[in-house]
Parts: structure tokens; C-alpha cells; sequence
């Protein structure tokens, strides 16, 4: 069956070089509506698991404390941004790095910072870092192998075996909160989302999201609203029509019991932030004829120039496709 009405993910859509195409399933669809419209049994979204995450989710304290000192506010972008770095360097993934991110924030906000010692934060970034892997990652690097990247100081493996068991005292072995991504895969879940489609949108809300995570206003929302935000934000990439995304929008905020306001606010962030990168790479595109040397900027040169297509052709995936899986994750 073809659909020769724009649909909201036909950006999203990839097609194999050998030709053959890959589908979605039928039922995420409204054949009088190409949109995946929540059903009704979706607006429940599971009450047990969705109140789980509601209830979980927590507003980072670490703001004030930046917006009071100065010198910690720094810090932490330096820290945070050579975690990204680390990150694309070892190909860890998006949740891997914004794990240790709220390590590090949930760390700093605890102790006192000591300008005295400005090494200490690195360290506290190399430790987060090397918990949020050992969490997430199935292959975690040496500790002498995490400290790449133009690293300013560089430390011994026991001393940054000391710093985790100090991080994790500190955090109280909480290591599993609730983040953005938490309810971007849930919502994803819940839309019906398969395949190549559920793969392309959770890499460009991975995208959005650590490209905001670095600055500090980022700790200003919870979870919820962010993730909110960077969803429409993919919406819009696609070019959703504007009454489709109200009312995808309405959705998400009636059922996360999320204020419009908050995720307006959040929605400003990521565009100011988006449009800051872009004029960047533009810069460095003009002064050094720029090409993309690792996987940030192949996703950013991905992302600016995805191609729509008009017309979709349903059928029942593979959820076994080896060549699927292959394409996406080089």
C-alpha cells in the first residue's frame, strides 16, 4: 500500500543501496491520518510504568549553585564537554554520556568546590565517566584509555578507582535515574515506532540532547519537559504540519502532566543552542573547507541534509534484518 500524502517520519525513512525497501508496521498508522496517532489504549501508556518515571524524576539543584559561582560553571563545561568528546572518541552511547553528566552535576552539587584544586573536577569527570560505561557499555575502555582528548591532567588508575568509590559514597549508589532518554524510548514504545523508523528518531533526539546537555540552563527542566521539547524539535525537522503537531503536542503534555510553558522555555534552549552549533560548523566549513572527522559530525552533516520521501510502502519488518541493524549503527 502507498501513501502519497506527506508523512510525519518520511524523513526518517532509509532504503538499502541494494534497493529493497524497509517498512514499518501497519499499525502505527491511521490510513485516514498519516500520523501515529496515540490510541486510545496509548493515552493510558501503561499508568504503572509512566507514574514510575513521573515520580522519579527529579529537578537538578546544580543551576543555582552554577549561576553563583563562576568558576564552577566553568569547570563543569569544560568537564562536560570533554566528556562528549570521550564519548564519540570510544563510541560509547547517548545515554552512557548523559549518565555521567548527571553523575558529575549530582558530585559537584554535594561538595564543596575547591578552586584551590581545579584538577579535581577533571578527575571527578574521569571517574563519572568510567561508572556511567561499566552501567551502560558492554566493553568499557582501561582507565588510562578514557583520559584521551587533549586531557589537562592525566591521573593513575588507582587514583581514579579511589575518586569512584568517593562518587558513588557520595551519590549514595544511585546510578540508574531518570533522564530524558528514560522517556524518550518509553514515548517511542508507546507511538509504535519500529525499525529503521524508531532507530533515525532516537538518534536525532540523542543528537539534540547532547548538544544541549553541556550548557547549564539544560538543569533548569526535568526530565520530562526536555525530552518533550526535543521530540517536537524532531517533529518539526520533518516539516509536521502545524494542527498535526498541536496535537501531538497537547498529547504529550496532557499525559506527562507537563506545563506548556516549561516546554516552550526548553523548546527556545534547544533551537538557540542548535542555531549557535550550525553557525559554528558554517564558520569552520568556510575557514578549513570542513569534513566531518568523527561521529558528531558525521551525525550533524546527516542531519542537515536528510531527504523526505512522499510516498511509504507498509508491510511487516524483519525485526530480524542483520543489514538493518548494520546500517544503522555505522
Amino acid at each position: 500500500m502507498a501513501f502519497n500524502s506527506p508523512f510525519v517520519f518520511d524523513s526518517l525513512y532509509c532504503s538499502e543501496d541494494t534497493g529493497e525497501d524497509h517498512f514499518v508496521e501497519e499499525s502505527c498508522f491511521n490510513k485516514s491520518n498519516p500520523f501515529p496517532i496515540l490510541l486510545e489504549q496509548d493515552l493510558l501508556w501503561e499508568d504503572d510504568e509512566l507514574s514510575s518515571l513521573l515520580s522519579k524524576e527529579e529537578q537538578s539543584q546544580m543551576y543555582n549553585c552554577l549561576q553563583t559561582n563562576g568558576n564552577l560553571a566553568v569547570a563543569r563545561f569544560n568537564a562536560v564537554d570533554w566528556m562528549l568528546k570521550v564519548t564519540a572518541h570510544h563510541s560509547f552511547s547517548a545515554l552512557t554520556a548523559v549518565l555521567a553528566v548527571n553523575y558529575l552535576d549530582r558530585f559537584l552539587f554535594s561538595l564543596p568546590f575547591q578552586t584551590d584544586k581545579p584538577w579535581m573536577t577533571q578527575l571527578g569527570a574521569v571517574a563519572c565517566l568510567s561508572l556511567a560505561a561499566k552501567v551502560e557499555e558492554t566493553q568499557v575502555p582501561l582507565l588510562l584509555d578514557l583520559q584521551v582528548e587533549e586531557s589537562k591532567y592525566y591521573f593513575e588508575a588507582k587514583t581514579i578507582q579511589r575518586m569512584e568509590i568517593l562518587v558513588l559514597s557520595t551519590l549514595q549508589w544511585k546510578m540508574n535515574p531518570i533522564t530524558p532518554i528514560s522517556f524518550l524510548d518509553y514515548i517511542a514504545r508507546r507511538l509504535g515506532l519500529k525499525g529503521h523508523v524508531c532507530w533515525e528518531f532516537l538518534r536525532r533526539c540523542d543528537q539534540i540532547l547532547l548538544s544541549v546537555i553541556s550548557d547549564s540552563r539544560f538543569l533548569c527542566y526535568l526530565p520530562s519537559a526536555m525530552a518533550t521539547a526535543i521530540m517536537l524539535q524532531v517533529m518539526d525537522s520533518v516539516e509536521l504540519e502545524p494542527n498535526l503537531r498541536v496535537q501531538f503536542q497537547n498529547q504529550l503534555l496532557d499525559n506527562l502532566g507537563i506545563s506548556k510553558d516549561k516546554v516552550d522555555e526548553s523548546c527556545k534552549l534547544i533551537i538557540e543552542l542548535t542555531k549557535t552549533r550550525e553557525e559554528g560548523n558554517q564558520s569552520k566549513k568556510r575557514r578549513f573547507k570542513w569534513i566531518p572527522e568523527s561521529p558528531n559530525g558525521v551525525i550533524d552533516l546527516l542531519f542537515i541534509s536528510d531527504e523526505s520521501n512522499d510516498s511509504w510502502r507498509v508491510s511487516s519488518p524483519d525485526p530480524d534484518s542483520k543489514k538493518i541493524k548494520t546500517q544503522l549503527l555505522h
